[in-house]
């Protein structure tokens, strides 16, 4: 697995939603008045169960549930916008080189995931270090220090609960089928879908919607 792939899902998972109000049809999210449509969400979200399921698999488990995979991945999506909004306010500039990845990193991902789409998969990982890079930044603006490789989680859970604040400012509203209140608890085990936890030993059945299967 590629080194820098570790731990991208669960970064990811320490942003909660902050509100589901009204949205436009076929919009997974609106973040600002700009939408995310599904189709945006359905990619991102196969690039997440790719390597939810490949990380699952290393570690002996069986099942990744699909509905938790998806909205995982609407928050990626929404936490991106909102993340480089608030760069670009609080006048922080993040260099392409701390989150993009290398020829051997792509080459790596490739091998790892050879049947699936590894520009997507790539450009989750990239999204993914953005959002850490700029988390990280806006904790050493507000605490007037570097981050070290000591500290570094710790300034990049604070970076992100600014973030977090900023989902309110930004007017962020999320589709009704995620199943999420206000404060991003569950309503429903699976929302408005008929989703359940899926076997990764157990053949794919081909004739589910493509948006109920993890694999």
């Amino acid at each position: 697995m590629v080194t820098r792939t570790r731990g991208v899902v669960l970064a990811l998972a320490g942003l909660s939603l902050a509100a589901c109000g009204n949205i436009h049809p076929g919009a997974a999210a609106v973040v600002d008045g700009k939408t995310i449509s599904m189709q945006t969400l359905d990619k991102t979200a196969d690039a997440y169960c790719a390597i939810t399921a490949n990380a699952a698999r290393q570690q002996g488990v069986t099942t990744v549930s699909n509905s938790d995979v998806r909205r995982q991945a609407v928050v990626g999506l929404v936490s991106l916008v909102v993340a480089r909004d608030l760069a670009e306010s609080e006048g922080i500039t993040i260099p392409k080189a701390s989150y993009q990845l290398t020829a051997e990193e792509r080459d790596q991902i490739e091998a790892v995931f050879p049947d699936a789409d590894t520009d997507e998969i790539a450009k989750v990982i990239e999204d993914n270090q953005e959002v850490s890079a700029i988390s990280i930044a806006l904790a050493e603006k507000n605490t007037n220090q570097q981050a070290t490789a000591q500290n570094q989680e710790q300034f990049a859970e604070l970076g992100q609960q600014e973030i977090l604040k900023a989902f309110g400012a930004n007017d962020v509203s999320f589709a009704p089928r995620f199943g999420l209140d206000a404060k991003a608890q569950e309503r429903a085990e699976t929302g408005s879908l008929s989703v359940t936890a899926v076997d990764l030993d157990a053949p794919v059945d081909e004739e589910l919607p493509r948006s109920l299967r993890c694999a």
